[in-house]
């Protein structure tokens, strides 16, 4: 909360562009929590994230810690894409907004087409990448969720690649069932980009199965190097 209005204080009143603002909001929260924490994350292909630009990036979904690890390789000019509800958070919310990042209306589909659009526009527009998590909710199963179909509808209405990347499995350092961590490393790798140029609404199908093949294949290897769960 402290980290957040210290930012909304910078960007309301002294004025500074976002990714100003949410490099140096991001970069602190993340080494506070991950020394909180005792993890260390390591990416690799990092810089595939930012050669990349403009481009949609998408990630598997574990836990509500999932922020700490993404913060640790977010790039500059990237915003994040979530649910209209988020507006209602004190403090963390109004940061959500004026930082520039999506907020979809997941239960009206006119609106959440639009928004869509809109992003595709922003998108080629202001070279940003846009950060999503396909699966659509958190996920610590040996098996990927059956993917939504946003992302790729999404880079295809903007003809920009997805950059996957995935995280190896939370399970040996967190069970939030019973609110416990422990110390230990984390395995990022960032996948090479799946270019849509000439691709259109009736190949979004093959494009997801694609993407979703890549990441599960990567996901398979990570979690035969994981250690076991807490107990």
């Amino acid at each position: 909360m402290g980290l957040s209005s210290l930012a909304l204080f910078r960007l309301v009143v002294l004025k500074w562009d976002r990714d100003r603002a949410t490099r140096r909001w991001l970069n602190r929260w993340s080494g506070i929590m991950t020394a909180v924490l005792g993890w260390t994350i390591d990416v690799e292909n990092r810089e595939g994230l930012e050669t990349s630009r403009p481009a949609v990036l998408v990630g598997n979904h574990q836990s509500n810690l999932d922020a700490v690890i993404w913060a640790n390789f977010y790039p500059d000019a990237t915003v994040a894409v979530g649910k209209k509800e988020i507006r209602r958070i004190p403090v963390f919310g109004w940061l959500f907004r004026v930082t520039g990042n999506i907020l979809l209306d997941r239960e009206n589909r006119e609106k959440a087409r639009a928004s869509v659009q809109a992003a595709a526009d922003r998108i080629r527009r202001e070279r940003l990448n846009v950060w999503m998590a396909p699966e659509g909710h958190r996920n610590v199963g040996p098996e990927m969720l059956p993917f939504k179909k946003g992302p790729f509808h999404l880079a295809i209405a903007a003809q920009v690649p997805l950059v996957p990347f995935v995280a190896s499995p939370v399970w040996a350092l967190l069970d939030a069932s019973r609110w416990m961590v422990r110390p230990g490393h984390i395995r990022v790798r960032v996948l090479d980009p799946v270019p849509t140029d000439g691709l259109t609404e009736a190949d979004v199908e093959a494009l997801l199965r694609r993407v979703r093949t890549q990441m599960d294949a990567v996901r398979s290897e990570l979690i035969a190097t994981a250690g076991p769960g807490i107990s």
